[in-house]
């Protein structure tokens, strides 16, 4: 039999920075298995995270492209987590990572947050590509 998974806030905040949702989720574990756990993260971000937590969330989120930008504001794992996450964007040209910073800037001014994608397994000219879209 699996253990019981009890994450703890800290640890919920390195992988989404809204207290509301990390406060949900934790109060409600310990979990008996990962699906459940996601399940009730899930839940919590749909159904008991008001928009304001989704804003808090967003702002601590790495820019996409953004490769100093992550060194400067991400140490310890959150910061691992997302470098991996945009681990493509690094040998990207110049001229696209540009780009990207120059699209970023026109999103986040039109929607007043930055531009959030998935970016596991993404190239900086696919994630362009998508931003371009939105």
């Amino acid at each position: 039999m699996a253990a019981a998974l009890a994450p703890t806030q800290p640890l919920l905040l390195e992988c989404c920075a809204c207290r509301t949702w990390a406060a949900a989720v934790a109060a409600c574990g310990p979990y008996s298995s990962v699906d459940a756990l996601i399940n009730a993260a899930r839940e919590a971000w749909w159904h008991q995270t008001p928009v304001t937590g989704w804003l808090e969330a967003f702002a601590a989120h790495p820019k996409i492209g953004d490769l100093e930008g992550l060194r400067k504001k991400y140490g310890g794992t959150f910061g691992e987590l997302s470098r991996s996450e945009q681990a493509a964007a690094g040998g990207a040209p110049e001229a696209v990572l540009q780009e990207l910073a120059e699209w970023n800037a026109r999103y986040e001014a039109r929607f007043g947050h930055i531009f959030i994608v998935c970016a596991s397994g993404k190239s900086a000219e696919e994630m362009l590509a998508i931003i371009k879209s939105r």
